[in-house]
């Protein structure tokens, strides 16, 4: 064997040794410190990897979960009952990922904020993605008695079996709590926003000045207008002041990313389907157009005078497909990358 390889090979070895050991805080130190011989940009980016798939695998469903627990007339909808908490799991793509419930000790440790600790120690996420899992853990016993894409109304077999009265007591126990558990979710959603919004220019440029202008370049440039056009709209219709104007251009610079990313990969000369990048891009194709759609219906509705009734439900519909497109996107992401 070559001196040369005797570093990586050696370096994989720990990792599967830590790995059959359990030994999740070695782990995560270890992988920790070899993001940081990379660059700044991809220790913190390894470091907000664990938080951000406890959100993405167990934060939505358990959402949905205390939603449609909590529902006491299904006629009643807020705009994210609405939208995401009546859809089937299939629509995000993630129709065989695990239950939330059966992944949760897995994915959504206190380990989890080990190499943040390392990377940025005073980072406001770290206290946020704490109080998250503790909250968690108080909501979790109650939905695992729902499954978070049961039909409203409709019982599980664990709820035939306690019957009404305890599914009252379920019920007042998630009013007493799940206030609490939203709460924390959405703050540490909000935090991780925010800390994304930094980062994924920076990993933009670092991939440019590494590789050029590739397909990880231009699947990351998309995701990033995708999710500029996605946070900008929400701002601006929850201040009440997002305008036509400013939505042509949002949708604009999403069909811009897409179109740039699809004219790379057509004049690629060897398209080898196996390569993981361009599975990945090929799987965001639908759930792109689907987003870009709902985008370019909404400018419409709105240039032609609809109704606000009309622009509401085009807003929910909006971030629904973005919703959709994220779930494609990190499910392959996740397991590639």
């Amino acid at each position: 064997m070559k001196p040369i390889m005797l570093y990586p090979v050696g370096v994989v070895l720990i990792l599967c040794l830590f790995s059959l050991a359990g030994a999740s805080k070695q782990l995560q130190i270890v992988q920790w410190w070899l993001n940081q011989l990379d660059s700044p940009q991809t220790a913190t980016a390894g470091a907000l990897a664990p938080i951000i798939d406890c959100v993405n695998r167990v934060d939505r469903d358990t959402r949905l979960a205390y939603y449609l627990l909590t529902q006491v007339d299904a006629s009643v909808r807020t705009a994210e009952r609405s939208g995401a908490a009546n859809l089937p799991r299939e629509e995000f793509g993630d129709s065989a990922e695990p239950q939330a419930r059966l992944i949760q000790k897995q994915v959504c440790t206190p380990a989890i904020t080990l190499q943040l600790e390392r990377q940025a120690p005073g980072s406001p996420l770290i206290t946020a993605t704490q109080q998250y899992l503790q909250t968690l853990r108080r909501i979790s016993d109650v939905g695992t008695l729902l499954s978070p894409n049961q039909t409203p109304g409709a019982k599980t077999p664990q709820q035939q079996l306690f019957g009404n009265v305890m599914l009252d007591q379920l019920k007042a126990e998630l009013s007493r709590n799940g206030g609490g558990y939203l709460s924390a979710s959405a703050a540490l959603r909000d935090d991780l926003t925010r800390e994304e919004l930094r980062l994924r220019p920076l990993q933009l440029d670092l991939l440019e000045a590494r590789l050029g202008r590739d397909l990880h370049w231009h699947l990351l440039n998309y995701m990033i207008a995708s999710r500029q056009a996605i946070d900008r709209i929400d701002q601006g219709v929850r201040a009440a002041d997002l305008t036509p104007q400013a939505l042509a251009a949002l949708t604009a610079s999403v069909q811009r990313a897409q179109e740039s990313a699809a004219a790379f990969v057509d004049q690629m000369p060897d398209k080898e389907l196996t390569e993981e990048t361009l599975h990945l891009w090929y799987t965001l194709r639908t759930p792109a157009d689907t987003y870009l759609a709902a985008l370019q219906g909404m400018l419409q509705n709105w240039l032609n005078h609809a109704t606000p009734q009309q622009l509401s439900d085009d807003y929910d519909l909006v971030t629904r497909r973005y919703d959709v497109l994220l779930s494609y996107y990190n499910r392959p992401a996740r397991n590639a990358f």
